[in-house]
């Protein structure tokens, strides 16, 4: 199994990740890691129809997906897909390796900061990423592929 991208985007699947990013990174399966997705049966009969042709998708508690990427029994390559950063030190913590997440799209909410187009951080989303940051995480803002990556630790400032 080849991680090709791993994405926090607050819509999960739609155009951008659908078209753009699936072609860009040559995806073959979506794993979204999300427990209310997973728990969710209207939530998962939209991101299937939002999957395109030709690519799998599971749709997995943040528990189920720790057992997924530590089984050694996954090939192709995979994009893995996040509502938040907090769901990805939990993989951190139960040792599934990752050295860069794409911060693609944090909405606005009630005590989110807009900081970009399609990047909205509340404090507890920095206490995050920063510390996704000191773990030796690689995170970068990139709303599609067609923008420039920039880096989040200089954009945040820590």
């Amino acid at each position: 199994m080849k991680i090709v991208l791993t994405r926090v985007d607050g819509r999960l699947i739609h155009g951008q990740v659908a078209v753009a990013w699936t072609r860009t990174t040559g995806a073959e399966h979506i794993m979204v890691i999300h427990d209310q997705s997973a728990k969710d049966e209207m939530q998962k009969m939209l991101l299937e129809l939002a999957t395109p042709s030709g690519v799998s998708l599971s749709i997995l508690t943040v528990k189920e997906g720790v057992e997924k990427l530590k089984s050694g029994a996954l090939t192709g390559k995979y994009m893995l897909l996040f509502k938040n950063p907090h769901d990805i030190i939990t993989l951190l913590d139960q040792g599934v390796e990752l050295t860069e997440v794409n911060i693609g799209g944090m909405y606005h909410e009630d005590g989110k900061e807009k900081i970009d187009n399609a990047l909205f951080v509340g404090e507890d989303d920095r206490k995050v990423l920063k510390e996704l940051s000191s773990r030796g995480v690689h995170l970068y803002y990139q709303v599609a592929p067609m923008n420039a990556k920039e880096d989040l630790a200089k954009k945040l400032g820590f």
